[in-house]
């Protein structure tokens, strides 16, 4: 089964203050296949109702423009970052309303 998300990843995005354009680190969508989906704790112990973890897929055209920590990234292929549940309402249905923490596709 593949599975296929719009995932927030860290980047360098471009922002225009009195006519200058200038980059700041910030959060970019990037729709790509996940190897694997897993469920966040909140500081209070609940489960994050909002924010999945994925693992997900960065083709090597890709790679540079991403500002990620070294230790986010888990293969040189395979990126650690977060989908939210309201921009992949369908695909991640099942996975809310299940028990899993953690689901390989």
């Amino acid at each position: 089964m593949t599975m296929v998300l719009t995932t927030e990843v860290p980047t360098m995005v471009a922002t225009s203050f009195r006519g200058r354009i200038s980059y700041q680190r910030g959060f970019a969508e990037h729709v790509a296949r996940v190897r694997v989906i897993r469920r966040l704790r909140l500081a209070d112990g609940s489960l994050d109702p909002e924010r999945v973890e994925v693992e997900v897929y960065v083709p090597e055209d890709r790679r540079a423009g991403i500002e990620a920590p070294r230790g986010a990234w888990v293969t040189p292929e395979y990126l650690r970052c977060r989908a939210l549940r309201s921009k992949n309402k369908k695909s991640l249905r099942d996975f809310f309303e299940s028990d899993a923490m953690e689901l390989a596709v």
